[in-house]
């Protein structure tokens, strides 16, 4: 019933493995999600002209490296890295002053200035790259969310929706969930529904599901209704999940406290999990971060002086080794796009 799907994220950023990412998508997807999360060109998006020319380049790269008749999931957040307040200003503005980036990001997240140019923004990316779906929201509920903050994102939340509808009025228009088990995720989730189409999840259970407590990641072991508990907030919407992944190797963050146990069988076994979920529930589409693991992409940041340790947590994820070896997750990816394509 669903898209199969992943990100051009690359394992390393060079024209060979950027090549490699898009000829995944091409020759084994239906579905590709054009993620954006660095940051919001907020006095470009407000004048509604003169965007950034690397923001132009990297959508022009996205379109013609795209395969003809690939659904498109436009996939943008809102939010900083921490999920917790306003999106910095874009890297690729590099020609606007600080004075006016300091302006922009003094403005609360539901002030009418970020409301407009955000919504314009959307619209922006929208008629570049022609979605099939809109994320205009890249995972909303984090559970550490304070009660004033929460509230004044949930009317930015609110006012966006609207104008990307009267924009796009026929197109499925979503925010996305992270799934926790932290007694506040989903109740901030239920809050956001008036402001999404579809239940879309934003799912990496290894790195926090109770189970996983002394390290075994083994999906066998997680809460029985882990997801379900998330698509069930409302039946009636469509569910998806708007990204996804599985560590198959071995996963130690000292810094987020993180020493977790992955095997390639694991993550095969999750992409089963989430496959047979979504056939059930005649799910939407699958996202499934990145293709390849992308260790040399995070050496080339540390080299450049970029790297953050948010970056681990994603990087032996891909149903290719770093190695290009394929791991069984590949194999069966491959089995449900067969069947789909027979459908």
């Amino acid at each position: 019933s669903f898209y199969m799907g992943v990100t051009p994220w690359p394992a390393d950023f060079t024209i060979d493995e950027v090549t490699a990412s898009y000829d995944f998508i091409n020759s084994h997807c239906d579905i590709v999600s054009h993620h954006f999360d660095e940051g919001v060109p907020y006095e470009e998006a407000y004048n509604n002209s003169g965007w950034p020319v690397g923001l132009s380049e990297d959508i022009s790269i996205r379109k013609a490296k795209t395969a003809a008749g690939k659904k498109i999931l436009l996939s943008s957040s809102a939010l900083a890295l921490n999920r917790k307040q306003k999106a910095p200003y874009s890297r690729f503005s590099a020609s606007v002053s600080d004075a006016v980036k300091n302006n922009w990001e003094l403005l609360p997240v539901n002030d009418a200035r970020v409301i407009t140019a955000y919504s314009n923004y959307i619209i922006y990316l929208a008629q570049q790259l022609h979605p099939s779906f809109i994320n205009y929201g890249v995972e909303s509920n984090f559970e550490e969310w304070d009660a004033a903050g929460f509230a004044m994102y949930k009317d930015f939340l609110r006012q966006v929706f609207e104008r990307i509808k009267i924009a796009y009025p026929s197109l499925p228009i979503m925010v996305s969930f992270m799934v926790s088990e932290n007694p506040q995720s989903l109740p901030l989730a239920q809050q956001l529904l008036p402001y999404t189409d579809y239940i879309a999840l934003s799912a990496y259970p290894y790195i926090h599901v109770s189970s996983t407590a002394n390290g075994n990641t083994n999906p066998s072991l997680f809460p029985a209704d882990l997801f379900a508990r998330y698509a069930n907030l409302d039946v009636a919407k469509p569910f998806c999940f708007a990204e996804t992944g599985f560590i198959a190797e071995g996963l130690v963050v000292p810094s987020f406290s993180l020493n977790k146990l992955g095997k390639p069988q694991w993550q095969n076994d999750y992409l089963i999990k989430i496959c047979d979920l979504m056939n059930e529930r005649k799910g939407k589409f699958i996202i499934w971060f990145c293709s390849k693991d992308y260790d040399a992409g995070n050496n080339t940041l540390r080299s450049l002086g970029q790297y953050q340790d948010l970056f681990a947590l994603w990087e032996d994820t891909g149903l290719i080794d770093e190695n290009n070896n394929q791991r069984p997750a590949y194999t069966t990816w491959l089995a449900w796009k067969a069947v789909k394509k027979s459908e």
